[in-house]
């Protein structure tokens, strides 16, 4: 290797380390103040989605019910990626971890609904909403607990 290009890939080495670190430095304020802005941009759309479903439902809409929820399971999983991205500070980590767990699992179920919704297959769609369902009922508390409030209680 030439002189030269051993000097940018050791100066590309450095930097890469730098951000690296950087990114693993931010303070849990920060990591807060970041994950909510995070929650913040998804919670409109998502609210809207859910108003969709209801009035889907109070119709006997079920085409309409079935493509907001659709919708809705596409978003919260790109939400949770942006989330899940966000590295986590080592003082956060004891919350954070059990939360990002769970996510992931949820995360899992979701691929799955939307695959059994894509297959047609029913049961196994209602099989995964209800996993979803049971893996997300301390999720608000936990991300309340957190200091994620925007992503908790105040989204939903």
């Amino acid at each position: 290797m030439k002189a030269a290009t051993k000097l940018i890939v050791l100066v590309g080495a450095v930097a890469l380390l730098a951000a690296t670190t950087t990114a693993t430095a931010a303070t849990p304020a920060q990591y807060r103040a970041r994950v909510n802005g995070i929650c913040r941009g998804y919670t409109p759309t998502g609210k809207m989605l859910e108003t969709e479903m209801t009035r889907a439902q109070k119709a006997n809409d079920y085409v309409a019910w079935g493509v907001a929820l659709g919708k809705l399971l596409v978003l919260n999983l790109a939400q949770d990626s942006r989330i899940e991205a966000v590295p986590v500070p080592t003082a956060l980590k004891p919350k954070m971890t059990p939360i990002l767990t769970r996510m992931k699992s949820i995360d899992r179920h979701t691929n799955a609904a939307i695959g059994a919704a894509r297959a047609g297959n029913s049961q196994a769609l209602l099989r995964e909403l209800t996993a979803i369902g049971n893996l997300a009922k301390p999720l608000n508390g936990q991300l309340d607990a957190a200091g994620l409030k925007d992503c908790g209680s105040n989204q939903s």
